[in-house]
């Protein structure tokens, strides 16, 4: 571990190319194998809507996830600034519970996670182009967030059909907002992949120029002690050393721009 680079908290914001790609699974996987390989890693969910009424309020399912992964020493509240019951976009649950988004609050959060942790692995609520609040008709997207925070993005993909154009217009979106790309992270890799599989995620890391970081298992058995066993099997999955020095690479590069 590179101890002066690590002791400055680095970042960065998983998104995906479509609803369900597995953002969750990846965040909490990864969060688990950082830390396996000694690194101080902690995820954090900024906006949760689709919260599930418990016995002590209202619970952010991906929170509980990453639990179940992975022992974190935090309460709910620290790891989701915002959770909301309405399993609808940010801004209408937003809407709808009367809550307003304050992106503050989350940079401030975030800033505290990073002063404690090594990796602070921030999930978004959705894709890019996820509109968080609405307030005298300007719409603040998950983009514009991302830009605030200063963060590269982890670009959280499928092999299957359909994702090639899914993939390119996420990351010519990315682009667009000029916002870095750390690379692309392949999900629900099958054992034996079809040739079209192979083929897609070949071509779209050629026409993104971006390389595939991780291909992560098809993983169907969800009970948090079956993904536990298969963790160093994903770890073997993942580019972590190419992860990490592109992800140090971009902080450098963030860190300079805003100079």
């Amino acid at each position: 571990m590179d101890g002066e680079s690590m002791k400055q908290g680095l970042s960065f914001f998983v998104t995906g190319t479509d609803t369900g790609v597995g953002k969750t699974m990846v965040t909490g996987c990864l969060t688990a194998f950082l830390s396996m390989c000694g690194y101080d890693a902690v995820p954090y969910k900024p906006i949760q809507s689709g919260g599930v009424q418990g016995d002590g309020g209202l619970v952010a399912e991906d929170v509980t996830f990453y639990r179940s992964l992975h022992s974190l020493p935090y309460e709910q509240n620290t790891l989701c600034t915002y959770c909301m019951e309405p399993a609808v976009s940010p801004h209408l649950a937003a809407r709808q519970t009367g809550t307003r988004i304050n992106p503050g609050h989350i940079a401030q959060q975030l800033s505290t996670l990073r002063k404690k942790h090594d990796v602070v692995l921030v999930e978004g609520a959705g894709g890019l182009a996820v509109p968080i609040m609405e307030e005298k008709q300007e719409v603040y997207m998950t983009a514009d967030l991302i830009r605030d925070l200063r963060l590269p993005l982890l670009i959280v993909t499928h092999p299957g059909l359909g994702t090639i154009n899914h993939t390119i217009l996420t990351v010519e979106y990315a682009r667009a907002c000029r916002i870095p790309i750390l690379g692309l992270l392949v999900n629900r890799m099958p054992d034996n992949p079809s040739e079209m599989m192979q083929d897609n995620v070949r071509i779209i890391s050629s026409l993104t120029n971006l390389p595939v970081l991780g291909m992560l298992p098809d993983i169907t058995d969800f009970k948090p002690e079956r993904i536990r066993e298969r963790l160093p099997e994903i770890g073997r999955s993942l580019r972590l050393t190419l992860l990490l020095e592109r992800l140090r690479r971009a902080e450098i590069i963030v860190s300079q721009s805003s100079q």
